[in-house]
Formats: structure tokens, C-alpha cells, sequence
């Protein structure tokens, strides 16, 4: 019996692709587009996930980098966090050190620059590696570390001068080059609008006029502790204070890029629907062909699930070669906008390719085959046998 299905069930599928495979053949045009707007449909979805992976890393990089704590305390303004409370936020339980910056946007021998104040102690937190000459003193003045990239694209080296100056400054001060590095604790995307230069607390405050203040206080919180209650601690210590976990900037991040991946994903399913009811109508095109064919094998005692089957296979079939060249185009249009974005300084993603999302587009090409299979094949089941062989 069980072997009796399976010849029934292989004569079926054999005659649902002679049927498939000679509808494509005999409407070449109507088979191609039909599997380019599938291909579209299924390209464009899969380069938005792929896109939407790679810069949802890009942004956790981001946030590692440029947050070597996993907490911040601002003041009320930008730079109005009193210096002072350093040691008050190291004496915190939980706090295993507290990193005083100071943040101020300024140009580098013409060039955009963004120059770090920190003390010389806390340079291990920012600095990765020096390529050339060394770390500053706690009593240096007019001094700067300058970015390795940077260094070598103005073949400077140590020793040599740059001129800095804040953007809300009108004058251009000498500092002498003490260390060619690479700068961890950066944004790194921001390197292709400008350069990161290191400076001592003091020469970044006395920049902008504010001495004994900073940007923000970076919190590295013991290990094991709870970061989440050196927080509250903080907050009763400083209740004026904004305090934010690093956790909570990714979160917001994370926010910002769903909403923007939600919009897109909202275009891209119109294509999908697009992709669907073209392929319906293209069945139900088959069908009003096949209606002579559908009411003879109905005639012989042909049951109707197996006349389904044909159409449903034929369907599969312009989904299963659109979803397959639509996994290609998305990964080649992922590529593409990846490089796009890189190249706008935003964003440096990168290309993450997951087995189990070209899995999901390609079933999910298949879906849309088969649900647009199911008016025609309910069309199909509505064909009478002997008006339609009558009229013949």
C-alpha cells in the first residue's frame, strides 16, 4: 500500500513538472519576469537583515570603544562636571577607578580633530599601542599624542609641531609631538571625518576656558560588582548628575536602528506582496490554459488534491528559482550598501552572512509561491469536467 502512494505520488510530481516545465518553456517572458520580481522581492529582504547585522555589531563596537567604563556621569551641561568629583565617585563602593575626560572638537593643522584631554595616569586607557615616542607627563604643556594614521598620511614624527585650535577659538597654538599611537578609545567610524589627537586634562580645559571641569567621568565599575548599584550609589552621591550605563547606550542604539530597519523592512514587504500576486497571476493564467487538461484528468478519476499538486509545484518552482537568485543579489546588494555606508564615515560595518537568515528568505520565497498557489488551485477545483469537454 505504502509502496502504491509512492508510485502515485512520484507519477504526480513527474506530471506537475512536465506541466511546469513546459508552461516556462513556451512563456519564456512571463517565466523570467515572473522570477526576477520573486528575485527582487527576496534580494532586497535579504540585504536589509544582512545590513541591519552588520551594523548593529558596528554599533556595539562603537559604544565599546568610545565608553571605556561601563558607566558615564555628565554635569547638567557639556562642560560643567566638576573635576573634584573624581575622588568622590573613587571612594564609591563598586568603583574600581573613575577617568576624568574632557571631549572638545577642534581642527589639526586644518584638518577636523577631536582632541581628548585626559590626565597622563589615564593614558593606558586610551592609548592601544605607540608606534613612536611615548606618553606625557602629569606637568607637560603643549604637548599632544597624534593618531598613527594621521602621522603617517603628514609624515609627521616625533618631535615635529602641529597647530591646534578649538572650534570656538580663534587662535592656533603650537604642540610639540611626543607620541605617534593608535588611539583605542575612539569612535573609529569618526577617523574618516577627521583625526583623534591626545592632549593632557589641563591643555583641553584651558581650550575652551574651563578649568577644573570636564566632559564626563568614565566609571569602570570591580569585577563582580553589580553595575546597576554603583549606579544608584553614584546617583545618591551626585542626584544632579546624568548618569547613563553603557548598556543603556546600546540599548537607545539598538532602538534608533530597529526603527530605521522596521521602515525599511515596510517597503521591502510590498515587494514581496508584489512578487506573490504576480505568481498568482501566472498560475491562474496556467489554469485557464490547462482547463481542458484539469477537466480530463478530473474525468478519468483524477482526484483534485493531485490536479492541487501540479499548480502548487509549478508555483514552488518560479519561487524556489527566484528565492535562490534573490539570496545572491542580497548578498551582492548587502555588500554594496555595507561599502556605501562605510565609505560616508557613519558607519564601518561589517559583511555578517548568517546560514540561518539565507535559510529563512529562501523558505520564506517558497511561502510566497505557495500561498500564491491557492486561489488558482481553488479556481482549479471549480472546473466542470463536462461543460468544459462539451464546449470542446
Amino acid at each position: 500500500m505504502i509502496y502504491m502512494l509512492y508510485l502515485i505520488s512520484m507519477s504526480i510530481l513527474r506530471i506537475a513538472l512536465l506541466f511546469a516545465f513546459r508552461d516556462m518553456k513556451f512563456r519564456r517572458m512571463i517565466t523570467l519576469l515572473n522570477i526576477v520580481i520573486i528575485a527582487s522581492g527576496i534580494g532586497a529582504f535579504t540585504a536589509l537583515r544582512i545590513t541591519n547585522a552588520g551594523s548593529r555589531i558596528a554599533a556595539e563596537r562603537i559604544v565599546t570603544n568610545i565608553l571605556s567604563g561601563e558607566i558615564l556621569v555628565y554635569g547638567e551641561g557639556l562642560y560643567d562636571m566638576s573635576e573634584l568629583a573624581v575622588e568622590d565617585i573613587e571612594s564609591i563602593s563598586g568603583v574600581a577607578k573613575a577617568l576624568p575626560v574632557m571631549l572638545v572638537v577642534g581642527y589639526m593643522d586644518g584638518s577636523l580633530a577631536f582632541i581628548m584631554g585626559v590626565r597622563s595616569r589615564d593614558l593606558g586607557e586610551v592609548v592601544s599601542e605607540y608606534v613612536a615616542g611615548g606618553r606625557f607627563g602629569e606637568n607637560d604643556s603643549r604637548v599632544v599624542i597624534v593618531e598613527s594614521n594621521f602621522a603617517e598620511t603628514r609624515n609627521l614624527s616625533v618631535g615635529d609641531y602641529v597647530y591646534l585650535k578649538p572650534q570656538i577659538g580663534s587662535v592656533s597654538i603650537p604642540y610639540k609631538v611626543v607620541g605617534v599611537a593608535d588611539i583605542g578609545m575612539k569612535i573609529q567610524e569618526l577617523s574618516v571625518a577627521g583625526t583623534y589627537v591626545v592632549v593632557p586634562l589641563r591643555e583641553a580645559q584651558d581650550m575652551v576656558g574651563r578649568m577644573g571641569y570636564v566632559t564626563m567621568v568614565m566609571v569602570k565599575v570591580d569585577k563582580g560588582a553589580s553595575v546597576s548599584a554603583v549606579k544608584e550609589r553614584i546617583k545618591e552621591v551626585f542626584p544632579e548628575a546624568r548618569i547613563f550605563e553603557r548598556e543603556e547606550v546600546m540599548s537607545i542604539v539598538n532602538k534608533v536602528i530597529s526603527l530605521i530597519d522596521g521602515l525599511l523592512m515596510s517597503s521591502t514587504m510590498i515587494g514581496l506582496l508584489i512578487a506573490l500576486f504576480s505568481t498568482a497571476s501566472t498560475i491562474m493564467s496556467n489554469v485557464r490554459e490547462h482547463a481542458r487538461d484539469i477537466a480530463v484528468m478530473r474525468s478519468i478519476g483524477i482526484k483534485m488534491s493531485y490536479v492541487a499538486t501540479i499548480f502548487i509545484v509549478e508555483a514552488l518552482i518560479y519561487s524556489a528559482l527566484g528565492g535562490a537568485l534573490g539570496i545572491v543579489l542580497g548578498i551582492i546588494g548587502g555588500e554594496a550598501l555595507r561599502n556605501m555606508i562605510s565609505s560616508t564615515g557613519i558607519l564601518r560595518q561589517p559583511l555578517i552572512i548568517e546560514p540561518t537568515l539565507l535559510l529563512f528568505n529562501y523558505l520564506a520565497a517558497l511561502g510566497v509561491g505557495f500561498m500564491a498557489s491557492i486561489y488558482p488551485v481553488v479556481k482549479a477545483s471549480q472546473v466542470k469536467p463536462v461543460e468544459v469537454l462539451k464546449n470542446e
